[in-house]
């Protein structure tokens, strides 16, 4: 009987309000449902345009990537020719509007059409055919042949008509033998005379060869490149131990917080005729954005590192803060703008007495000879004039390459960087504090140009201290460039080849010029002070080259004159020897190694 009456209850309860194992929707919930589909229709027709909308955005914002990834995938010749194309996707989201908005509110603004005209002058490629943007009735396969071509983009707020191709304005360019600078109204280049300021002294000092020899060599060097040659990636300790040569690595703090790092080449009984207390040491000091390595890529027999140590000297290898070797400091990270606040200042006054000192230390001497090239010369001129302690720690120093006194440079990268060149205020932007790693197309102006219709090798036109120092192919060993240009550059500041600049303007040998403000501030007067040369004590020997495009013969003499102690003045006897080939030229031991060690062995 009960049961029958909770059967009963049951079922009236699921003719009221439904089923518990099969819901009924109630008469008011029903009533709600019609009234919610009313609703819920144009609600689901605004979520689908939110959504299209947000599709649009996306593809818009995709865009610049598309772009990127595109540009490098067609000829250079149309890659600043793109104007705008829309992507696929979006042909495809373009659904009826009409029924909520204004067609033309959204549709013409968001959209760029393609007119049937040609895209490409048929000066540039007469291959690319014009196409048109298709309607979505044509078939898939026009529209993937259509998708296919060169994409190109434009601005979204442009009209939507065909965009028209526009060229920068750059103004016109001067040509002075195949050299080319764009000027403009507020160009302070305005005709040949200007840009032969810059390169006249630099090309004619190189050695000019015909086509057929520069396709020759560059045929040479292309198969030597391709050779799998370790030296190209061996550093100073390995390139040491591969040839026989024990090697000891140290580490130096300097005074203000930069690590660097000193190689000793370990005597070897059996190799020397003499001891190493009789022959003294020796200190290597590398030059501009260069390293250790440097004294060591021609190997044995060609290097001035190995041929010292088998002359029976204790052979040190210096590195400055900066460069590979040198990249660490006590707080400080490359990666942070104040690590390379530094010019040749503080290598002059804090990393080279650290070095000789602690290879003074290591070694038991009290004095050393110090053989510096480029950019060490430098530092020890102006470590010795303003710190006079030290040259009395030194027993001769030999000056490869002297740059001192600037005024005559060559290198049309100096001559632009300097502040009283015509290029200066443009380049400026490009010559802030950091690490100095200049593009490509700021290196091409600064000589690669020049130098690749010279030589015709780009790659090695491309490289920093080619371009900086000059070329010389005749001394150059096609087999041996990939090895030299793994090495090179090994890194250093904007500031270092910024002072070079401001030695040429200057005519003077001195400090860092901050700008008037600072330094007041720094040296308490308006201009930096100046190096006083007259004032070093040390026995100097100067080794310098006719055709030199950062030692000139003129900057040499002048510095010969200022200082009290030359005891030696050679001019290497070779034409068009450039600055790099003091440390790469396969003869450069018979003709300026084999004196400069004779020179050494008799001040012993």
């Amino acid at each position: 009987m009960k049961a029958v009456c909770l059967l009963l209850c049951l079922g009236l309860a699921r003719n009221i309000a439904g089923s518990i194992f099969e819901r009924r929707i109630p008469t008011l919930e029903r009533l709600g449902e019609r009234i919610g589909e009313r609703i819920s229709e144009p609600l689901e027709k605004l979520g689908n345009v939110k959504q299209h909308l947000l599709n649009h955005q996306r593809s818009q914002e995709a865009l610049p990537t598309l772009k990127n990834q595109q540009l490098g995938q067609y000829p250079q010749q149309h890659q600043q020719q793109f104007v705008a194309r829309v992507p696929l996707e979006m042909q495809q989201n373009q659904f009826s509007y009409e029924n909520l908005f204004p067609r033309q509110s959204y549709l013409q603004k968001g959209r760029v059409q393609r007119e049937s005209s040609k895209l490409h002058s048929s000066e540039n490629d007469d291959s690319l055919q014009t196409n048109q943007l298709h309607s979505s009735a044509e078939s898939s396969q026009e529209r993937q042949e259509e998708m296919d071509l060169p994409p190109v983009f434009a601005d979204e707020n442009m009209p939507t008509q065909m965009i028209k191709l526009q060229e920068a304005a750059h103004g016109d360019a001067i040509e002075w033998r195949g050299i080319k600078i764009a000027v403009g109204p507020n160009s302070l280049i305005q005709k040949k005379e200007d840009i032969a300021k810059l390169y006249a002294d630099a090309q004619k000092s190189m050695k000019h060869i015909n086509e057929e020899s520069q396709k020759n060599f560059h045929n040479t060097y292309q198969v030597a490149s391709q050779k799998d040659n370790e030296d190209i990636y061996l550093n100073a300790t390995q390139l040491l131990k591969k040839n026989g040569y024990p090697v000891e690595e140290h580490i130096i703090q300097t005074e203000d917080g930069y690590l660097l790092t000193m190689f000793r080449i370990v005597k070897q009984a059996t190799r020397h005729s003499r001891s190493v207390a009789s022959k003294g040491a020796v200190l290597l000091m590398h030059g501009l954005y260069g390293s250790a390595d440097d004294w060591l890529l021609m190997g044995p027999k060609h290097s001035l590192a190995y041929l010292l140590a088998d002359e029976g000297y204790d052979v040190l290898l210096g590195n400055v803060r900066g460069n590979k070797y040198c990249r660490n400091h006590v707080i400080k990270h490359p990666a942070q703008k104040d690590f390379w606040q530094f010019s040749t200042d503080e290598i002059a006054r804090v990393d080279l007495p650290a070095l000789i000192d602690y290879a003074l230390k290591i070694t038991g001497q009290q004095k050393l000879f110090y053989v510096g090239y480029s950019q060490g010369t430098t530092a020890f001129f102006a470590m010795a004039s303003a710190m006079p302690e030290y040259n009395e720690k030194i027993i001769k120093m030999y000056a490869i390459a002297p740059m001192v006194y600037m005024s005559n440079a060559r290198s049309p990268m100096v001559r632009m960087i300097a502040p009283s060149s015509d290029l200066f205020e443009q380049l400026k932007p490009h010559l802030k504090d950091g690490e100095f790693k200049p593009s490509k197309e700021l290196l091409k102006t600064m000589g690669g140009d020049m130098c690749e219709q010279e030589i015709g090798c780009k790659k090695i036109c491309s490289n920093l201290n080619f371009v900086m120092s000059g070329v010389n192919l005749d001394n150059l060993e096609p087999e041996q460039i990939p090895v030299i240009m793994g090495h090179l550059p090994a890194g250093g500041s904007t500031r270092q080849i910024k002072q070079l600049g401001q030695a040429l303007a200057s005519n003077e040998f001195r400090m860092y010029d901050y700008g008037s403000e600072v330094n007041q501030k720094m040296y308490g007067t308006v201009q930096p002070p100046v190096y006083d040369v007259s004032q070093i004590q040390t026995p100097v020997a100067l080794y310098y080259s006719e055709e030199d495009w950062l030692s000139h013969p003129k900057d040499v003499e002048r510095l010969h004159r200022e200082l009290p102690n030359v005891t030696e003045h050679y001019k290497v006897p070779e034409a068009h020897f450039s600055h790099m080939d003091y440390q790469f030229y396969k003869n450069a031991p018979q003709v300026v190694y084999h004196k400069l060690i004779k020179s050494m062995n008799n001040s012993s």
